[in-house]
Protein backbone atom coordinates (compact mmCIF):
# COMPACT_ATOMS: atom_id res chain seq x y z
CA UNK A 1 0.00 0.00 0.00
CA UNK A 2 2.91 2.35 0.68
CA UNK A 3 4.16 2.07 -2.46
CA UNK A 4 1.14 3.11 -4.66
CA UNK A 5 0.34 5.76 -2.16
CA UNK A 6 3.57 7.59 -3.17
CA UNK A 7 3.62 6.85 -6.85
CA UNK A 8 0.63 9.41 -6.89
CA UNK A 9 0.95 12.76 -5.24
CA UNK A 10 -2.33 14.21 -4.82
CA UNK A 11 -1.87 17.91 -5.68
CA UNK A 12 -1.13 16.64 -8.92
CA UNK A 13 -3.97 14.21 -9.41
CA UNK A 14 -6.45 17.59 -8.35
CA UNK A 15 -4.65 19.38 -10.68
CA UNK A 16 -5.23 17.00 -14.12
CA UNK A 17 -8.69 16.96 -12.60
CA UNK A 18 -9.77 20.63 -12.57
CA UNK A 19 -8.25 20.41 -16.10
CA UNK A 20 -10.70 17.18 -17.06
CA UNK A 21 -13.21 18.90 -15.26
CA UNK A 22 -13.09 22.61 -16.83
CA UNK A 23 -12.51 20.60 -20.33
CA UNK A 24 -15.92 19.42 -20.00
CA UNK A 25 -17.79 22.17 -18.79
CA UNK A 26 -16.59 23.38 -22.36
CA UNK A 27 -17.58 20.47 -24.45
CA UNK A 28 -21.14 20.92 -22.73
CA UNK A 29 -20.87 24.86 -23.36
CA UNK A 30 -20.21 23.79 -27.12
CA UNK A 31 -23.14 20.92 -27.54
CA UNK A 32 -25.81 23.57 -26.49
CA UNK A 33 -25.83 24.24 -29.36
CA UNK A 34 -28.80 22.57 -29.44
CA UNK A 35 -30.50 25.54 -27.76
CA UNK A 36 -29.80 27.46 -31.20
CA UNK A 37 -32.95 26.02 -32.65
CA UNK A 38 -35.47 28.09 -31.07
CA UNK A 39 -33.68 31.19 -32.87
CA UNK A 40 -33.20 29.14 -36.11
CA UNK A 41 -36.37 27.50 -36.32
CA UNK A 42 -38.10 31.20 -36.34
CA UNK A 43 -36.20 32.24 -39.40
CA UNK A 44 -37.01 29.14 -41.05
CA UNK A 45 -40.78 29.85 -41.03
CA UNK A 46 -40.03 32.91 -42.58
CA UNK A 47 -37.69 32.57 -45.33
CA UNK A 48 -37.86 28.92 -46.28
CA UNK A 49 -41.69 28.64 -45.56
CA UNK A 50 -42.36 25.67 -43.33
CA UNK A 51 -45.01 25.32 -40.71
CA UNK A 52 -44.31 25.78 -37.41
CA UNK A 53 -45.32 21.53 -37.07
CA UNK A 54 -42.59 21.22 -39.76
CA UNK A 55 -40.37 23.54 -37.73
CA UNK A 56 -40.35 21.42 -34.87
CA UNK A 57 -39.59 17.79 -36.19
CA UNK A 58 -35.44 17.62 -36.25
CA UNK A 59 -35.24 19.66 -33.16
CA UNK A 60 -37.87 16.71 -31.52
CA UNK A 61 -36.06 14.36 -33.10
CA UNK A 62 -32.09 15.32 -31.92
CA UNK A 63 -34.11 15.72 -28.32
CA UNK A 64 -34.89 11.93 -28.79
CA UNK A 65 -31.73 10.79 -30.57
CA UNK A 66 -29.92 12.68 -27.78
CA UNK A 67 -31.51 11.01 -24.90
CA UNK A 68 -31.36 7.62 -26.35
CA UNK A 69 -27.98 7.59 -27.46
CA UNK A 70 -26.53 8.65 -24.01
CA UNK A 71 -27.14 5.25 -23.06
CA UNK A 72 -24.49 3.28 -25.28
CA UNK A 73 -22.16 6.49 -24.99
CA UNK A 74 -21.81 5.28 -21.24
CA UNK A 75 -21.22 2.21 -22.17
CA UNK A 76 -18.80 3.15 -24.56
CA UNK A 77 -17.15 5.64 -22.83
CA UNK A 78 -16.94 2.79 -19.75
CA UNK A 79 -14.73 0.67 -21.48
CA UNK A 80 -13.18 2.63 -24.83
CA UNK A 81 -12.55 5.81 -22.62
CA UNK A 82 -13.96 9.18 -22.61
CA UNK A 83 -11.45 11.05 -25.37
CA UNK A 84 -12.19 8.84 -28.03
CA UNK A 85 -16.56 8.86 -27.46
CA UNK A 86 -16.38 12.72 -26.79
CA UNK A 87 -14.41 12.99 -29.37
CA UNK A 88 -17.26 10.96 -32.02
CA UNK A 89 -19.55 13.17 -30.40
CA UNK A 90 -17.93 16.20 -31.99
CA UNK A 91 -17.18 14.89 -34.92
CA UNK A 92 -21.13 12.95 -35.41
CA UNK A 93 -21.92 17.12 -34.31
CA UNK A 94 -20.27 19.01 -36.61
CA UNK A 95 -21.07 16.84 -39.73
CA UNK A 96 -24.48 17.37 -38.41
CA UNK A 97 -24.62 20.74 -38.79
CA UNK A 98 -22.12 20.66 -41.89
CA UNK A 99 -25.17 18.63 -43.73
CA UNK A 100 -28.07 20.74 -42.08
CA UNK A 101 -26.49 23.62 -44.43
CA UNK A 102 -26.07 21.96 -47.52
CA UNK A 103 -29.91 22.27 -48.23
CA UNK A 104 -33.28 23.51 -47.38
CA UNK A 105 -35.18 19.67 -47.44
CA UNK A 106 -37.01 18.84 -44.28
CA UNK A 107 -35.30 15.25 -44.44
CA UNK A 108 -32.18 16.90 -44.82
CA UNK A 109 -32.57 18.70 -41.40
CA UNK A 110 -33.56 15.88 -39.64
CA UNK A 111 -30.59 13.76 -40.90
CA UNK A 112 -28.21 16.37 -40.15
CA UNK A 113 -29.73 18.41 -37.12
CA UNK A 114 -31.92 15.52 -35.76
CA UNK A 115 -30.03 12.16 -35.59
CA UNK A 116 -26.39 13.42 -36.06
CA UNK A 117 -26.19 16.29 -34.48
CA UNK A 118 -28.51 14.91 -31.78
CA UNK A 119 -26.21 11.69 -31.53
CA UNK A 120 -23.06 14.00 -31.26
CA UNK A 121 -24.45 15.65 -28.08
CA UNK A 122 -25.40 12.44 -26.45
CA UNK A 123 -22.01 10.91 -26.67
CA UNK A 124 -19.94 14.31 -25.45
CA UNK A 125 -22.80 14.70 -22.70
CA UNK A 126 -22.17 10.99 -21.76
CA UNK A 127 -18.63 11.28 -21.52
CA UNK A 128 -18.29 14.54 -20.00
CA UNK A 129 -18.98 14.14 -16.06
CA UNK A 130 -17.63 10.67 -16.22
CA UNK A 131 -14.08 11.42 -16.31
CA UNK A 132 -14.09 14.58 -14.01
CA UNK A 133 -15.99 12.84 -10.96
CA UNK A 134 -13.07 9.90 -10.82
CA UNK A 135 -10.22 12.57 -10.00
CA UNK A 136 -12.25 13.67 -6.53
CA UNK A 137 -13.18 12.38 -3.63
CA UNK A 138 -16.83 11.20 -2.93
CA UNK A 139 -17.14 14.55 -1.11
CA UNK A 140 -16.75 16.37 -4.19
CA UNK A 141 -18.42 14.36 -6.51
CA UNK A 142 -21.72 16.67 -6.36
CA UNK A 143 -19.92 19.95 -7.25
CA UNK A 144 -17.94 18.21 -9.63
CA UNK A 145 -20.61 17.05 -11.46
CA UNK A 146 -22.47 20.47 -11.12
CA UNK A 147 -19.76 22.13 -12.96
CA UNK A 148 -19.48 20.52 -15.67
CA UNK A 149 -23.31 19.72 -16.67
CA UNK A 150 -23.76 23.65 -16.01
CA UNK A 151 -21.87 24.18 -19.00
CA UNK A 152 -24.94 23.24 -21.05
CA UNK A 153 -27.96 24.98 -19.48
CA UNK A 154 -25.29 28.12 -19.61
CA UNK A 155 -25.37 27.48 -22.93
CA UNK A 156 -28.31 29.17 -23.59
CA UNK A 157 -26.63 32.47 -22.52
CA UNK A 158 -24.76 32.94 -25.42
CA UNK A 159 -26.09 30.72 -28.21
CA UNK A 160 -29.60 32.47 -29.09
CA UNK A 161 -27.68 36.06 -29.04
CA UNK A 162 -24.61 34.39 -31.39
CA UNK A 163 -27.47 32.64 -33.58
CA UNK A 164 -29.39 35.70 -33.90
CA UNK A 165 -25.98 37.75 -34.95
CA UNK A 166 -24.63 34.87 -37.29
CA UNK A 167 -28.52 34.57 -38.91
CA UNK A 168 -28.78 38.05 -39.90
CA UNK A 169 -25.13 38.63 -41.03
CA UNK A 170 -25.17 35.44 -43.07
CA UNK A 171 -28.15 33.47 -43.25
CA UNK A 172 -29.58 29.96 -42.02
CA UNK A 173 -27.32 27.53 -44.32
CA UNK A 174 -24.16 29.48 -43.54
CA UNK A 175 -25.09 30.11 -40.26
CA UNK A 176 -25.12 26.29 -39.70
CA UNK A 177 -22.26 25.71 -41.62
CA UNK A 178 -20.16 27.87 -39.20
CA UNK A 179 -21.78 26.33 -36.42
CA UNK A 180 -20.81 22.98 -37.34
CA UNK A 181 -17.11 24.19 -38.58
CA UNK A 182 -16.55 25.95 -34.66
CA UNK A 183 -18.32 23.52 -32.47
CA UNK A 184 -16.85 20.36 -34.58
CA UNK A 185 -13.27 22.45 -33.53
CA UNK A 186 -13.94 23.00 -30.03
CA UNK A 187 -15.44 19.76 -28.99
CA UNK A 188 -12.72 17.65 -30.66
CA UNK A 189 -9.84 20.06 -28.99
CA UNK A 190 -11.46 19.58 -25.48
CA UNK A 191 -12.06 16.35 -26.08
CA UNK A 192 -8.39 15.38 -25.85
CA UNK A 193 -8.23 16.91 -22.30
CA UNK A 194 -10.73 13.81 -20.88
CA UNK A 195 -9.07 11.07 -19.21
CA UNK A 196 -9.64 9.36 -16.43
CA UNK A 197 -7.42 8.51 -13.67
CA UNK A 198 -4.93 6.00 -13.63
CA UNK A 199 -4.80 2.53 -12.01
CA UNK A 200 -4.76 2.77 -8.39
CA UNK A 201 -5.39 6.55 -8.01
CA UNK A 202 -6.51 7.75 -4.85
CA UNK A 203 -7.80 10.83 -4.63
CA UNK A 204 -6.81 12.79 -1.75
CA UNK A 205 -9.69 13.37 1.12
CA UNK A 206 -10.82 10.10 1.08
CA UNK A 207 -11.61 8.40 4.50
CA UNK A 208 -7.88 7.36 5.90
CA UNK A 209 -6.87 3.60 6.13
CA UNK A 210 -7.87 1.57 8.96
CA UNK A 211 -4.75 1.56 11.80
CA UNK A 212 -2.81 -1.84 12.21
CA UNK A 213 -4.40 -3.99 14.25
CA UNK A 214 -7.84 -2.34 14.55
CA UNK A 215 -10.77 -4.88 13.40
CA UNK A 216 -12.58 -3.40 10.03
CA UNK A 217 -15.61 -1.82 9.58
CA UNK A 218 -17.96 -3.87 8.30
CA UNK A 219 -18.62 -3.19 4.12
CA UNK A 220 -21.65 -3.99 2.11
CA UNK A 221 -21.28 -6.39 -0.49
CA UNK A 222 -20.73 -4.19 -3.73
CA UNK A 223 -23.50 -5.26 -6.52
CA UNK A 224 -22.74 -4.41 -10.42
CA UNK A 225 -26.29 -3.84 -11.86
CA UNK A 226 -26.51 -5.12 -16.04
CA UNK A 227 -29.69 -2.32 -17.36
CA UNK A 228 -31.84 -4.72 -17.40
Amino acid sequence: MAVQQSTVSPGPGQKSGWIVTFAGTGINLALGVLYAWSVISKQITKEWGWNETQAAIPYSVAIAVFAFMMVPAGRMQDKLGPRLVATLGGIFCGIGFILASLGQSLIGMVLGFGILAGAGIGFGYASATPPAVKWFPPARTGLIAGLVVAGFGLASVYIAPLANYLLFAFGIQKTFLILGIAFFLVVVLLSQLLRNPPAGYKPSGNPPPAKAGSPPKAQAAAVDYEWT
